[in-house]
């Protein structure tokens, strides 16, 4: 009697469907498992053997052969063994479940306990859109899977508890009762309101927040540059429904949502200087997503970029134009989203004091030079906001001339009711902002008035403003008219974009 189950695996974030097959067939008792596993799921066999045992089931001595197609893949997602022990289950017809619009997923234990896999969420969503009624997977990941309708989903922590459910005693496991998705917005530690001094800094993380454009801080070291990024998620609008879905999905192929369960924050990604390109870009034997794509739909800070590998900076360059990374590897190759917003902050020179009026700079014109030219041109060139961070005045940082500073919260609102413009004005393309936008589509939504475009084609000229630049003063100039709730273009927007670059 030939059993028969379904599973899936990830590749990157293209989910594969998996069709286990089990048989005994003739010759001498021996567990075989054929279909390209991987070593991981080679051991399963021991696993699946133990977990039996403990279920008080006592594994036939026959020839039993696996086969997980299609052949040509490599598998190495222990997700499959749940698939594979159900199917062995349906072969010793120890259960009487109809297993043909239902998917498995689950990594088991040695006692029969379920144990949480990577990539719960994006398999469940394609378990709906391939068409099955029903999904069994580890309780351990319920909480990142339970605002998806549509599909049935049955949390399992022990196999005892699937064999009495697939033998008709329906208290043994109840689906997962679908939560509706709520925004919301987290509380920070860090507040604009006690920043002092740096107002143009401010007014430039407003914009950058508000239309999702890059940004890059140069200033000498203690005038506050890391400080103000860390404040930057303060202001950031919550997460939507599809945005925290698609931040979840990314985050769980990494592993990181057994605890928390859906993703509601902005992600905050601050990895040091020393990180390889795979650790940013992604890869790896498994081709797991690196920091630039745990950065999706947040924020990726590079504090002292020039510090980083020349490698990993121009490694940057697809994924800020186009907001997805394709990793290529010898295993094969994935694709995942990165769409972020940087923020770079760097010291003028080596000793950080270059320009500086208060303190001596004692580097060479050589070092400067060799220091300022370790980020590209192409890399630079993508950045869409440019911003001088000096130090704060002594007066500014005392009492007596703390002025009252706008909240987080107040910059937010208006960043927020920037947002709902693009949203508004976006909504029938793929498009959430204006950093975004496609140069064929700047002249479609972007409307500059007359005297703006005449400032516009002076400054492209007298500066030598690359195209993208060109374009990118544009989707600046329109997130600022988003912000002062202003449909064209005008010319203060056009002249304050244009000082940002």
């Amino acid at each position: 009697m030939l059993a028969k189950t379904f599973s899936a695996t990830l590749r990157g974030m293209e989910p594969i469907k998996i069709e286990v097959e089990i048989d005994a067939v003739r010759g001498a008792p021996k567990f075989i498992i054929i279909g390209l596993p991987n070593k991981a799921i080679d051991e399963a066999k021991e696993r699946i053997t133990a977990a039996l045992l403990h279920c008080g089931i006592r594994p036939k001595s026959k020839r039993t052969v696996v086969n997980l197609a299609p052949a040509n893949l490599k598998k190495s997602d222990n997700a499959i063994e749940f698939a594979i022990i159900v199917a062995l289950l349906q072969l010793y017809q120890k259960i009487k479940l109809n297993t043909d619009t239902a998917i498995f997923l689950g990594e088991l234990s040695l006692d029969g306990s379920l144990r949480p896999i990577r990539g719960a969420l994006p398999l469940v969503i394609a378990a709906k859109e391939m068409g099955f009624k029903s999904v069994f997977l580890p309780q351990a990941n319920e909480l990142e899977v339970n605002i998806i309708h549509g599909i049935k989903i049955y949390p399992v922590k022990h196999l005892n508890d699937f064999i009495a459910f697939a033998n008709h005693r329906a208290s043994a496991l109840k689906s997962l009762r679908p939560h509706k998705f709520s925004q919301t917005q987290m509380k920070h530690t860090l507040d604009f309101a006690d920043i002092r001094g740096q107002t143009q800094a401010k007014r430039a993380l407003e914009i950058c927040a508000a239309g999702g454009h890059n940004l890059m801080m140069i200033g000498p070291p203690g005038a506050g540059k890391s400080l103000l990024a860390k404040t930057f998620p303060s202001i950031l609008p919550p997460l939507t429904e599809r945005e925290a879905i698609e931040v979840t999905k990314i985050f769980s192929i990494a592993g990181l949502t057994y605890k928390t369960g859906l993703i509601h924050q902005r992600p905050f990604r601050n990895p040091h200087h020393t990180i390889s390109q795979a650790g940013l870009v992604g890869g790896g034997s498994n081709l797991k997503p690196g920091e630039i794509s745990l950065a999706h739909r947040g924020v990726l800070f590079l504090d002292e970029i020039p510090e980083f590998s020349r490698a990993a900076l121009e490694a940057l360059r697809q994924p800020m134009e186009d907001g997805v990374v394709t990793i290529a590897r010898a295993a094969g190759s994935a694709r995942y989203p990165a769409s972020f917003i940087l923020l770079a902050a760097a010291n003028p020179c080596p000793c950080g004091y270059y320009g500086f009026k208060q303190k001596r700079c004692h580097c060479s014109p050589l070092a400067i030079a060799r220091y300022q030219q370790r980020l590209s041109g192409p890399v630079l060139d993508r950045i869409d906001v440019k911003l001088s961070v000096a130090a704060v005045a002594i007066k500014a940082l005392t009492k007596k001339e703390k002025q009252a500073n706008e909240t987080s919260a107040e910059i937010r609102q208006r960043v927020i009711q920037a947002r709902q413009r693009q949203l508004k004005r976006y909504r029938s393309t793929d498009y959430l902002t204006n950093s975004a936008l496609l140069s064929k589509d700047i002249e479609k939504y972007c409307h500059l008035t007359e005297a703006a475009n005449q400032l516009l084609s002076e400054a492209t000229k007298r500066l030598g403003l690359s195209a993208r630049s060109y374009f990118k003063v544009i989707k600046v100039a329109k997130t600022i008219a988003d912000l002062a709730g202003v449909n064209r273009i005008e010319t203060d927007f056009i002249a304050e974009a244009l000082q940002y670059r």
